[in-house]
């Protein structure tokens, strides 16, 4: 009868093992996404899963090398701290500040802009998905200026990041333009510092192919 009973238990030994190898994959996992930047972890973790044959693997792992080869594209211009990098699962937003492609209350680009942008309408030709320029403000009144409030100057900035994108190769159909003057502040318009930081280009790249063009 005790036989019996201890073969019965034999189940619990490979139970136990493969329970201790689920332990420990996970925490290797779980230091590994620790010690590296989300962009590799998620590389990482594409590649398993294409091993594993999960669908929407290899698109995955195609969506996370074109972010990484933007930032790499603009690694100057990061480090010179003209442009801000912010690279998420589902968009790449990248930052001017306004100063570095407008003069003050105006929406024509500066000579140095071009520069700016150049690299970035490289970049953006590379992927194909939707692209929307955000143009922020300061809440400095708009007196005596040329145009009538600071949604219109932030919409029009937009318009001529976008108009110089198009002329340096990068499809129409792909840009959205957006206006919102002083009303998504980063920071409290207080202070000169904070009123600098709220005026600013934003541009986002959305991390999904479009349903439109497609490269050929």
């Amino acid at each position: 009868m005790s036989d019996q009973k201890d073969k019965t238990q034999l189940w619990m030994i490979p139970y136990a093992d493969l329970m201790s190898i689920m332990v420990i994959f996970f925490l290797s996992l779980y230091g590994f996404s620790v010690n590296i930047k989300k962009s590799d972890y998620e590389a990482a973790m594409a590649v398993m899963q294409k091993e594993l044959g999960a669908e929407g693997a290899a698109k995955k792992i195609e969506e996370i090398q074109a972010a990484k080869q933007v930032e790499e594209d603009l690694k100057k211009q990061i480090q010179e701290g003209n442009l801000g990098v912010e690279i998420t699962t589902s968009r790449i937003k990248l930052t001017f500040s306004s100063p570095v492609l407008f003069d003050s209350g105006s929406a024509e680009l500066k000579g140095s802009a071009i520069a700016a942008l150049d690299q970035v309408a490289k970049s953006l030709i590379k992927i194909d998905t939707q692209v929307t320029v955000e143009g922020h403000t300061d809440a400095s009144r708009m007196l005596g200026k040329k145009f009538s409030s600071n949604r219109q100057l932030s919409l029009m900035r937009s318009f001529s990041v976008i108009d110089y994108l198009i002329r340096s190769g990068v499809p129409p159909g792909r840009l959205t333009a957006f206006g919102y003057g002083e009303f998504r502040p980063l920071a409290l318009n207080d202070t000169e510092e904070n009123r600098a930081r709220n005026r600013r280009i934003e541009i986002i790249i959305m991390r999904q192919e479009t349903t439109g063009e497609k490269k050929t």
